[in-house]
Order: structure tokens, then C-alpha cells, then sequence
């Protein structure tokens, strides 16, 4: 009451049978737009849309994080998943992971992890508008879609996929060496280990290889001991559904660098892939002190290094590729809930029962993708946590206040167990139980006798007459 959303920015449009009356929450408002008189109320607008409705019945709901201002109706609302019950406490627990999410070291990270912050104006000031950093704007549409450019001829001190201080620390990782004992588990404690400036916005295209560093020296050997994955030679990695990340592809030498011991190959699977991409190969190497990508089909006598990285890609749907099972699958924004194709891609994960790590934005994507997980296959979803190499950049624009950052959380499937099939038994004839005579019965049995009782036996036995 009081309230004018005249000022708001967007206009609400809830589902058909939900009532509005019980709820005093508001989408977002417009900057101009005063909400001091009530400062108990968490703002958010919460608008689901989804191919799959038999999956998530919210389509429509305004939620509010106080509970005394939800009405009955709200707090009992049929069927349980769209109650405000099920939900006030979900959101404000995502909501208290604001400032944990927050917490960066750079010098930048007061205006990128702002509620209203400006992606388009962060890159235009800071001259990101070249290289890598166009698919990271929405304004900017990358000139060409093919694998990759060729740049072995460019004169540059650095090539122009770098732009923004990335390329003098890729070209100089030969002076960088990581004990293996020592695991990089911040991003300040990367920072400086690698001679970053903490003003640079390098961590937000090393965001992803960091991930994946993560995940196979922290949670693979948490989740899965008996892998001993630390101890493998060479792993092959399935990146499903990560254009962005195969757009980006010099970031991933950051492997080699943190784990020299290792021969990577990434294969990156998705129906989002440039048709240029369906199965081609390249390899990342370094020479004369640069990272290069190297087409083996083009340059056949090219010798690799051993720390090359192979690459490969496919532009299909996961569960249409064919071939050998990898050691390790990890997927980036996968969009589990809007994507119909994951309910055959988890089952192929099952079947396969390789270890799967997931990076969303959100804990509400997160909590999303367990609804698809269970339909699909009848396994559950790991609790998902906070990423400490997510990027630092917040997403916003959306109708809600929800602190998403791209590889946010991090979560893997937990597959349904497999139990043994029992072989049908043959039936085999019963063996007559054992039966022990009492002391005082006769027996059944004829019993040896003597020559004198057989005698009087024949006396006593009746003859026949004649």
C-alpha cells in the first residue's frame, strides 16, 4: 500500500489462476524509482519459462524473502514447488552468497560486482573491444566463424586474440613453475604466481582453464579418490555445450602451465559449434616463445611438443557422439532446463559413469538442473558451491537481483547406482529331510536273528491245510 510502480521498469506478468493479493514484493526497480519506505523487502521477480513445464510447474511468481508479509494462501500454495514455503528460504539463502561471491581481489571488483553494473561500458572504457573479449559483449558480433584465423604470419608482438593483457603472460609461462605439492587455490594466490597485475582483467578469460585446474586438483579427488586422477600422464576432457570457451581456445595453454606433468586433449561437443569445427583437429603449442595453434593438416611435418594440447571438436549433440570414454566431462553454463537435449545427454553420462562437473551461473540454475537429472536418469545432483576462480564479472539485466556470475557454482552428477542382476536359479529336486528314529519305535528295517528265533517264528507262523 503506498507503493506506485510507475516508475518500474519492466511490468509483471504472472501466470493464469495465481493471485497477487497476499504478496508486497516488486520486480526491480528503475533507478528513479524510491523504495526507502520499505527497507524489509528484498526485491524479486522471478519470471520461469521452460520447454519442459511437466519438469518445473513455476511459471509464474512474485517471491518475497520475509515470511510475515506472505499470506496463508501464498505459504500453502498447491503444488509444493510453487509455494512461497518451499521457496522464501531458498532465495534468501541464495541471496545471502552476495557478498561471498563478492569478495575479489582485483581493483576493479568494487564496479563489476555492483547490482547495477554496465558490461558494455566496463569493456569500452578499458578498450576490450577486440579478440577474445567480443564474445564476452552483446553488441559486438565476432567478423568470422571459422575454427580459428590464422595469425602465424602477424607481426604483432602478441596476437590480437590477446587483447588485454593477456598475451605477454601466455607468451612468458616458460619462467612459471608450480610445485605439485602446491595446489592454486585463490585467485590472488594465482595473481601472484604467475605475475598478474590485480588490475587486469586477464581473470575473466582465465576463469573457465581455472575451473577445470580446480576441478581435477581439488574435487576430482574429493568425490572420486579411486580415480587418482593427480597421478595420470594424460587426460582427455569432454567440454560439452561452451562456445564462448571454444572461441577462447589459447586460454586453455594455462593447463600445461599449471600441470606440466599432464598431456591434455579437449574435445569440445555441441550443436552450437561453427560447422567449420565438426571434426577438425588443431593442436596448442608453443614456439619461439609463443602460443600458436597449429592445424596438422596444414603444417604435416610440424613437430609438437610434449606439452602440446590437442583439440578437437564436434558439432553434434553429446549423445550422438561415438568413441572412447573420457576421463573427465565438464560442461560451462549448460542451460540444462531450457535445452531438451539433455534428456538424452544425461543418460548417455550414465551409461558412461564418468565423472561430471558442472559450472552455473546460479544456485537456481543449479536446483533446476536436479528436476531434469532426476526425470532423466534417477540420480541427484551434488550439493553445488562456490567456484573461487568463478569470473568475476556480474551478470545483469535480468528481472530479478540474484547474484549470478559466469562459473559461479560448481556441481556434478551422482549417477543412479547400478544393481547386480541375479541369474535365474535352476530348480534343483529337494533332498528328503533327515528323520531320527525315537529310542523306544521299532525300527522299519528287517533285523538280523538269530537261527533258534527263526525256528520259533516258523513254529508260530500258520500253515496252510492240504
Amino acid at each position: 500500500p503506498g507503493l506506485s510502480l510507475s516508475g518500474c521498469s519492466s511490468v509483471i506478468r504472472p501466470s493464469p489462476g495465481l493471485s497477487l493479493s497476499g504478496c508486497f514484493s516488486v520486480i526491480r526497480p528503475s533507478p528513479g524509482l524510491s523504495l526507502s519506505p520499505f527497507p524489509q523487502l528484498s526485491f524479486l521477480f522471478l519470471f520461469l519459462h521452460s520447454p519442459l513445464p511437466s519438469l518445473f510447474s513455476l511459471s509464474g511468481m512474485l517471491l518475497c524473502l520475509s515470511r510475515p508479509i506472505c499470506s496463508q494462501a501464498d505459504q500453502i500454495r498447491c503444488p509444493e514447488d510453487a509455494s512461497h514455503q518451499h521457496w522464501c528460504e531458498k532465495l534468501a539463502c541464495y541471496m545471502s552468497h552476495d557478498s561471498q561471491l563478492a569478495e575479489l581481489p582485483f581493483s576493479y571488483a568494487a564496479e563489476v560486482t555492483a547490482v547495477d553494473f554496465d558490461l558494455e561500458h566496463f569493456l569500452n572504457k578499458n578498450k576490450l573491444d577486440s579478440g577474445y573479449w567480443v564474445h564476452w559483449s552483446l553488441l559486438v558480433r565476432s567478423p568470422r566463424y571459422e575454427l580459428h584465423p590464422t595469425v602465424e604470419q602477424s607481426r604483432d608482438q602478441y596476437p590480437h586474440w590477446f587483447t588485454g593483457w593477456y598475451g605477454p603472460v601466455a607468451n612468458n609461462s616458460d619462467h612459471f613453475v608450480l610445485d605439485n605439492d602446491v595446489l592454486v587455490m585463490l585467485w590472488s594466490q594465482y595473481c601472484e604466481w604467475r605475475g598478474i597485475s590485480l588490475s587486469s582483467p586477464a581473470a575473466v578469460l582465465l576463469s573457465s582453464p581455472l575451473s577445470i585446474y580446480y576441478i581435477i586438483t581439488s574435487l576430482v579427488p574429493q568425490d572420486f579418490p579411486e580415480l587418482n586422477i593427480q597421478k595420470k600422464q594424460s587426460l582427455k576432457i569432454h567440454i560439452i555445450d561452451s562456445y564462448r570457451e571454444f572461441h577462447c581456445l589459447k586460454v586453455f595453454w594455462e593447463l600445461s602451465v599449471l600441470l606440466p606433468h599432464m598431456t591434455f586433449e579437449l574435445v569440445f561437443i555441441g550443436e552450437g559449434l561453427p560447422p567449420e569445427s565438426d571434426e577438425e583437429q588443431i593442436f596448442l603449442q608453443k614456439k619461439n616463445g609463443r602460443v600458436h595453434l597449429v592445424n596438422p593438416s596444414f603444417t604435416p611435418d610440424e613437430k609438437l611438443d610434449r606439452r602440446s594440447i590437442r583439440v578437437k571438436g564436434y558439432r553434434r549433440a553429446y549423445h550422438m557422439l561415438q568413441g572412447p570414454k573420457p576421463d573427465l566431462v565438464i560442461g560451462f553454463r549448460p542451460a540444462i532446463l531450457l535445452q531438451e537435449s539433455w534428456l538424452s545427454t544425461l543418460p548417455r553420462l550414465q551409461s558412461l559413469r564418468v565423472p561430471a562437473y558442472f559450472c552455473e551461473v546460479g544456485e537456481l540454475s543449479c536446483v533446476c538442473s536436479q528436476q531434469v537429472m532426476s526425470q532423466a536418469t534417477g540420480g541427484t545432483l551434488s550439493p553445488p558451491h562456490i567456484n573461487p576462480f568463478h569470473c568475476p564479472l556480474r551478470i545483469t539485466g535480468g528481472d530479478n537481483m540474484l547474484p549470478w556470475y559466469s562459473n559461479a557454482f560448481i556441481f556434478h552428477l551422482r549417477y543412479k547406482p547400478v544393481h547386480s542382476e541375479k541369474r535365474p536359479s535352476v530348480a534343483y529336486p529337494k533332498a528328503p529331510p533327515l528323520q531320527v528314529e525315537p529310542a523306544n519305535q521299532e525300527p522299519d528295517y528287517p533285523v538280523k536273528m538269530s537261527r533258534r528265533d527263526r525256528k520259533q517264528a516258523a513254529r508260530n507262523m500258520p500253515r496252510k491245510r492240504k
